[in-house]
């Protein structure tokens, strides 16, 4: 586990000398609370942010036994939020959450789900407010259709500039929107033309070549990012990247842990340019 224990020291010897920085992150846990999990790893691995959007939770007890181990492991107190009720089509559903240092993150406002009346999205994205030092943000959290087919993939990425819109638009005061999480496509695809060509000159900010999930022997697919407006979220520096966790063992770390790596990106946390 040398790989894991040098990344991880080197994000804590960085949070630690670099005070005025947020580490933001977004994962997807794989089916969180509904599989068997080595919490204490996972919590290992995710005490080293800030806040963390939680992808593919199915219940609250396994968010609430996360925020149990974060709290052991890394000696400081955490809080969550989840979404009222979970959201998908048939009887497969998830709930979002949200998990953060009490000491470093204030919530703010929940936002809730977006208004999808077109029905377009499998499982409507999910957004909340935040505070990290003097920045605030809207953290919206999607986990797009897998399905039989990359069509239905970009039905939703096409439609995810009306999601920015929607979310930006709640709030004149505020226009730092984070726009994350498992979108199975990378971000290179053609589908998310309408988003980053958006009038607030949107980008991703993770390099679509970084694979992000667990492949059967190595790192696979780029389905994992972040989308930020370059107009609006000056705070981001430029940081951002993978937590491999996986130190090669692709198999062993999918039980234990996810079939997805955590994304993050770091932002500016001593002004807010809104």
């Amino acid at each position: 586990m040398k790989k894991i224990r040098l990344a991880l020291v080197y994000l804590i010897i960085t949070v630690t000398i670099f005070a005025q920085e947020g580490y933001i992150a977004s994962f997807n846990t794989l089916r969180l609370g509904r599989n068997k999990k080595d919490y204490v790893f996972v919590s290992q691995i995710l005490e080293n942010f800030d806040i963390v959007g939680l992808i593919e939770v199915m219940n609250r007890e396994g968010v609430e036994e996360l925020v149990d181990n974060l709290e052991k492991v890394s000696k400081a107190e955490w809080d969550y939020h989840i979404s009222p009720y979970p959201v998908g089509k048939n009887s497969y559903k998830e709930y979002f959450a949200y998990v953060w240092r009490k000491d470093r993150v204030t919530f703010l406002k929940d936002r809730g789900y977006y208004k999808d009346s077109d029905k377009r999205f499998s499982r409507q994205p999910y957004g909340a407010d935040f505070k990290i030092g003097e920045f605030d943000f809207t953290f919206v959290l999607v986990h797009s259709i897998f399905g039989k087919s990359e069509s239905l993939r970009r039905a939703e990425a096409f439609k995810l500039n009306e999601v920015y819109d929607y979310f930006q638009d709640l709030d004149p005061k505020e226009n730092d929107i984070i726009l994350a999480g498992d979108f199975n496509l990378s971000a290179f695809d053609e589908a998310f033309d309408k988003l980053v060509l958006h009038k607030d000159k949107i980008t991703y900010v993770l390099n679509p070549t970084i694979k992000t999930t667990l492949g059967k022997n190595s790192l696979s697919s780029s389905y994992d990012n972040m989308f930020i407006s370059k107009i609006y979220t000056g705070e981001f520096n430029g940081k951002s990247g993978t937590l491999d966790f996986t130190n090669e063992n692709f198999r062993e770390m999918k039980e234990r842990v996810s079939d997805h790596l955590p994304i993050f990106i770091v932002v500016d946390t001593e002004k807010d340019d809104d």
